[in-house]
């Protein structure tokens, strides 16, 4: 579920499973401290990703439960802009994309740390995120592809996918797809990134278009 603060109306994703649909809910904000209040949901409601929350009020039921996330908070110079996130401890591949990415507008942001990885991403949204194969052991087992995986599709969608790898040849699609990752680029085909990454974010716009103009119409984007 997307969450969105009614004191700084920062948006934050907090996993469906990890909020009780028979109880009231209350999450303190991770950016301005304020308690948001989650209504136990309709079977209505449980079709629709997100929601606004509002401030707590007195007649809420007894039954509160408090979930805390991290104080994890990106800069202020990174507010509106493109997002990558890097997950892994390799700091020579780091530095290697670091530029190609920034040249195609990213702001680069790097975890060492997979529950950091996590963390920040329950309160960001991420339009790139980058794995380094072998960070944290097999990657079907990471509990940052165990996270993405779980999202929401509509959430899903918005965020491209890209494998670092050692192993596997660049661009092999039917291997992306086994892993649940949008693109695969071997790290001998690094100096090739901005123009693999961008033709493939291009075709996935365009493989998502028709899903995004159906979602425009029925009102849910």
């Amino acid at each position: 579920m997307e969450i969105v603060c009614s004191g700084c109306n920062s948006r934050f994703v907090v996993p469906d499973e990890k909020i009780p649909k028979d109880r009231v809910v209350r999450i303190k904000c991770p950016k301005c401290g304020e308690k948001i209040v989650l209504e136990p949901k309709t079977s209505e409601e449980d079709q629709q990703n997100s929601a606004s929350v509002s401030a707590p009020s007195p007649e809420k039921p007894p039954e509160v439960e408090d979930y805390g996330y991290s104080e994890d908070e990106l800069p202020e110079t990174y507010e509106g802009a493109r997002l990558a996130l890097f997950v892994g401890d390799d700091n020579e591949l780091l530095s290697q994309i670091s530029r190609p990415l920034e040249d195609m507008g990213y702001k680069v942001v790097p975890s060492s740390d997979l529950r950091a990885a996590v963390g920040k991403m329950r309160l960001h949204q991420f339009d790139l995120i980058i794995l380094q194969e072998g960070f944290g052991g097999d990657i079907k087992e990471s509990i940052v592809m165990k996270y993405i995986n779980h999202l929401p599709m509509a959430i899903r969608r918005k965020s491209f996918v890209l494998l670092l790898s050692k192993t596997y040849r660049s661009v092999d699609q039917m291997m992306a797809f086994a892993l649940s990752v949008n693109l695969i680029i071997n790290v001998n085909d690094i100096a090739k990134l901005s123009e693999i990454l961008d033709n493939a974010i291009k075709k996935q716009e365009i493989f998502y278009k028709p899903f995004i103009d159906i979602m425009k119409e029925t009102g849910r984007l």
